[in-house]
């Protein structure tokens, strides 16, 4: 059974999926709103084990660094939405649909060159990957908070 919280989740990844998909921005006072939200979760509803959630912080923050020296090779905004979802799954459930996210960025990869829908140096948008990711990581059980 589905909590309140990640429904909340789900539907925030599937908008900013489809911002992502469409412009391929997310505007960044929902990102905002989003880190302060998650924020707010974990101050007032969250009762993980601060190192965890810490954990998650640094490895969003990490990726914003890749970001950054990169420059934008993977974006800001699906960084920045990684950081969102590192302050509110915690390090090993952000890694859990993390996986499952590249999996199937990897995956719709090779399909598209197979089909030569794309070159190489084509970009795909990851914030859907990552809403299919956290959506797998519930649905087997990873992710029950």
């Amino acid at each position: 059974m589905w909590t309140i919280s990640q429904i909340i989740c789900m539907g925030v990844l599937v908008c900013l999926a489809v911002m992502d998909i469409h412009s391929r921005q997310i505007p960044v006072f929902i990102l905002v709103l989003g880190s302060l939200a998650a924020l707010g979760y974990q101050v007032f509803v969250g009762k993980g084990d601060i190192w965890v959630i810490s954990g998650g912080i640094a490895v969003g923050a990490l990726f914003l660094l890749v970001s950054r020296i990169t420059r934008e090779g993977m974006g800001y905004g699906d960084s920045w939405a990684i950081f969102i979802l590192g302050i509110y799954l915690g390090i090993w459930k952000l890694l859990e649909a993390l996986s499952a996210a590249f999996l199937f960025l990897g995956a719709a990869a090779v399909i598209c060159l197979l089909i030569k829908k794309m070159s190489r140096k084509y970009k795909l948008p990851f914030v859907p990957f990552l809403a299919i990711g956290y959506l797998c990581s519930i649905l087997t059980g990873g992710i029950d908070g």
